[in-house]
């Protein structure tokens, strides 16, 4: 088991041995993402889609000229997101299809940018391959069933959501960090509730599924210089703080893919390119590496 650490710069592997090992280094790496059978897929230099294989070798999957921010696997066929808020498709001819109606989702309009260009910031699908879930950055949570065909709104626009998460084996789950707190939903994303009691701080930027507790990470505001994580029950209830050999705060902002869990461990990495990792659960966390530069996310795998 290792941790990834994607960066600007190619990516970092931080091995349960304790090896510090790179790869793709003078490739921009971002979004890992699992796909089927053991896979992965990652964005490259902002324009490819890459799969890496069982055999551990990367193979470009399909290109574009449209700058990708964002994309999720649902079953076979790859979803992605741009810098201009559209949603594509991979074809199984490697072809890069635009979905035309996430252009006319209703209440568009009303998107807007804020700090970066109006965009998609992360995308998810529930574990059936039910409803597929795109963050817009800002402009809610769009929602399909039907593959990209048609959409519905979902989260209030100004809600600054910052990423979104379905939970790996409950269909019904999914949860979100946003500028209003931690939001969960309990119906596959159709409808939300959201909360920041118990937290210090309550401007969420990423979150991580461990089992059926979901961690988000909380600062006061875009350019905290402190942050923490926080964890919940995934379908409701009290927020506490998560410490276990956590400083009392960490640095700068735990931004959009940067706290990850495999279901038994938690990694993150802060704004100062501080990488943590839990021994179990949310117990036991050690520095794994620090000082990390042009961090774009992190993985467990």
């Amino acid at each position: 088991m290792s941790v990834l650490v994607t960066t600007v710069d190619g990516y970092h592997i931080f091995t349960s041995s304790g090896k510090h090992l790179t790869s793709l280094e003078g490739h921009r790496v971002a979004c890992f993402t699992p796909g089927p059978g053991g896979t992965w897929f990652a964005i490259v230099d902002q324009h490819e889609i890459w799969q890496h294989g069982a055999d551990g070798t990367w193979t470009p999957l399909a290109k574009c000229d449209a700058d990708l921010t964002a994309i999720v696997a649902v079953g076979d066929t790859v979803f992605a997101g741009t810098s201009d808020a559209r949603v594509l498709r991979v074809s199984e001819g490697r072809a890069v299809e635009p979905r035309p109606a996430f252009d006319a989702v209703p209440g568009r309009a009303s998107w807007h940018a804020v700090g970066t260009s109006l965009q998609v910031r992360s995308m998810t699908a529930t574990c059936d391959g039910g409803a597929l879930l795109v963050n817009v950055h800002v402009g809610g949570i769009p929602r399909s069933v039907d593959g990209g065909a048609t959409w519905v709104p979902t989260l209030d626009v100004d809600d600054d959501v910052h990423q979104v998460l379905a939970h790996p084996t409950r269909p019904e789950i999914v949860v979100a960090a946003a500028s209003v707190g931690l939001c969960r939903s309990t119906d596959g994303g159709t409808s939300w509730s959201s909360t920041t009691d118990g937290m210090e701080m309550s401007y969420a930027r990423g979150v991580a599924i461990l089992g059926d507790e979901v961690l988000v990470t909380v600062s006061d505001g875009p350019w905290s210089e402190r942050s923490a994580v926080f964890r919940a029950s995934v379908d409701g209830g009290p927020v506490e703080r998560v410490a276990g050999g956590l400083p009392e705060h960490l640095s700068g902002n735990i931004d959009t893919r940067c706290i990850t869990s495999d279901g038994t461990k938690v990694a993150l990495v802060d704004g100062a390119g501080e990488v943590w990792q839990s021994a179990a659960g949310v117990d036991g966390f050690a520095r794994v590496a620090g000082g990390i530069r042009g961090v774009t996310g992190i993985a467990i795998a």
